[in-house]
């Protein structure tokens, strides 16, 4: 269960989240397979693999989003499309227009679905009413959309924007690179460099020290850091972006083995009880020192 992302968004009032508040709302948004003509479905499933669509520790809840797609590679579409074309201008004796040619690729998507393939992904989510926060473990933009728009239809509002703070990521991290990062943070080997006034030029460093010369001379000359590999406190690694959003999250061996420590018998319950625990304890800890070396949240998370 452990998050191998964290996109956060964060709310600006106390968020009244509840266990029975928040499965009433996954209740109308439950998980059910793709019909024969669908190329995707969402919807909520057991955390826990039983009845419950939520599971709690004291403030946070785990929810979990199953998404379903068919499996229908544009190169057979293209392949059967190909040979209805020919067909029908074999038999009529004229050319297939492009109107007629994308009605044609519509019906023979449709009638291949049925026979696709599916499969399945999950996005876990975790909501915070302590700190009003909700986050979600995906890099995907869809498929953090996608979360987002049903859980706050089931819920009815969810008030929440994407976390924000008075200094900029780029800028907070090119400090880093070019000075000293906090004592929390090691700088690691790897960044992605853009240029202050050319967003196109891009350079991504991979095996690099950072605080080599050849790094900084880069930086000297106008480059900005907009994404950057660091170990918090050693016990976990990740990759900030200039949106906030940790990617590559890896956490230390020892914090592992200490969840494995707390279940000898091996229960999948009491192990989701354990990761999640140690999870979201580690993880409040890093994200209210990450908004604080950015000198607090944005004016417009602020509380009224």
């Amino acid at each position: 269960m452990w998050f191998k992302a964290l996109r956060i968004y964060q709310a600006r009032t106390h968020q009244p989240w509840s266990n029975d508040s928040l499965e009433q709302a996954l209740a109308t948004k439950p998980f059910r397979a793709c019909a024969s003509t669908e190329e995707t479905t969402a919807g909520w499933v057991s955390p826990t693999n039983g009845s419950m669509l939520v599971h709690s520790q004291g403030n946070h809840w785990l929810l979990k989003l199953k998404i379903e797609e068919r499996i229908l590679p544009a190169s057979v579409v293209r392949e059967q499309l190909i040979e209805e074309i020919e067909a029908l201008e074999a038999a009529e004796n004229r050319r297939v227009g492009r109107k007629e040619r994308q009605n044609l690729s519509d019906e023979v998507r449709l009638s291949l679905l049925p026979k696709a393939f599916t499969r399945s992904r999950y996005v876990w989510v975790w909501l915070d009413s302590k700190n009003n926060r909700v986050m979600l473990d995906t890099t995907t933009d869809k498929q953090a959309d996608l979360a987002l728009n049903l859980l706050r239809e089931g819920l009815g509002s969810l008030p929440v924007i994407p976390l924000s703070t008075q200094l900029a990521p780029v800028q907070v991290m090119t400090d880093w690179a070019t000075q000293q990062p906090p004592k929390d943070l090691e700088l690691l080997d790897s960044c992605e460099l853009r240029d202050a006034q050319d967003d196109k030029s891009i350079m991504r460093c991979r095996g690099q020290d950072l605080a080599s010369d050849e790094i900084q001379q880069l930086l000297a000359a106008g480059k900005r850091v907009t994404q950057l590999s660091l170990n918090w406190q050693n016990q976990l690694s990740f990759t900030l972006t200039d949106t906030l959003m940790l990617k590559s999250l890896k956490f230390a061996e020892e914090l592992i083995e200490e969840t494995k420590d707390a279940n000898p018998d091996q229960d999948p319950l009491i192990a989701l009880d354990a990761e999640f625990i140690l999870m979201s304890n580690t993880l409040v800890t890093l994200i209210d020192q990450l908004v604080k070396y950015h000198q607090g949240l944005s004016d417009n998370l602020q509380p009224d």
